[in-house]
């Protein structure tokens, strides 16, 4: 049987509050230091790729992020 609530969207996002990285999913906000958040991106990074590969997707898809709001013409 499969969890519903895993197959339920959430609202995620991620931002900063000082030195702090806030991650919020759902409800739920956790406050880390950066180191955290680096090491967190890391893990992420690495089982989401075996996740890819375990899938049997083997494109090579590259996302970017970037903050504009600084962009001055």
């Amino acid at each position: 049987m499969v969890n519903s609530t895993l197959l339920s969207q959430q609202r995620i996002s991620v931002g900063t509050e000082g030195d702090l990285v806030t991650l919020t999913i759902g409800n739920a906000t956790i406050k880390m230091p950066y180191e955290t958040a680096i090491q967190l991106s890391q893990w992420l990074r690495v089982r989401g790729k075996q996740a890819k590969n375990k899938a049997g997707d083997m494109s090579r898809h590259w996302s970017a992020l970037a903050i504009l709001d600084g962009l001055r013409q």
